[in-house]
């Protein structure tokens, strides 16, 4: 009976420690929100690993419905990138060349409202072959 238990508990482990690395293996994403036309949230990525190349970055809203699209620009040293969704949609990935170290991320909306809009910030650290590498990220600004 102990022997049972203990395989089970053993099993259990094993499949949350890589349901956990798995879900942080591929992708990170942030939902957030704004409202005023003029409010900016702010993010600090880090890619962690020497072999890094580039910053991997898509926004997509989340159920806008009065028009307002959202733009992310992304600064890593004298690399600079935006982009922008089309309505309802996600934008097209951009992947900004800047090795490791800290990329700097603005996320700003076309208009305001008066209700918040939600968009999704999906982004990951990246070598040269697009094969992901360590990403952390830290809100340095959270604009309502």
């Amino acid at each position: 009976m102990k022997k049972w238990t203990f395989q089970r508990i053993v099993l259990t482990a094993s499949m949350a420690l890589a349901v956990c690395h798995a879900s942080n293996a591929f992708s990170h994403q942030l939902n957030n929100s704004l409202t005023a036309a003029d409010a900016v949230d702010h993010f600090l990525v880090t890619c962690g690993e020497a072999g890094n190349h580039h910053l991997f970055v898509q926004i997509d809203d989340l159920k806008v419905v009065d028009g307002r699209q959202f733009n992310a620009l992304v600064i890593k040293d004298k690399a600079v990138s935006s982009i922008t969704n089309p309505d309802g949609k996600s934008s097209p990935v951009i992947r900004v060349e800047g090795g490791m170290g800290v990329y700097q991320v603005y996320v700003s909306q076309s208009a305001g409202g008066d209700k918040a809009a939600n968009y999704q910030l999906m982004f990951h650290c990246e070598d040269i072959d697009n094969a992901h590498f360590e990403t952390s990220v830290f809100t340095k600004i959270d604009q309502p």
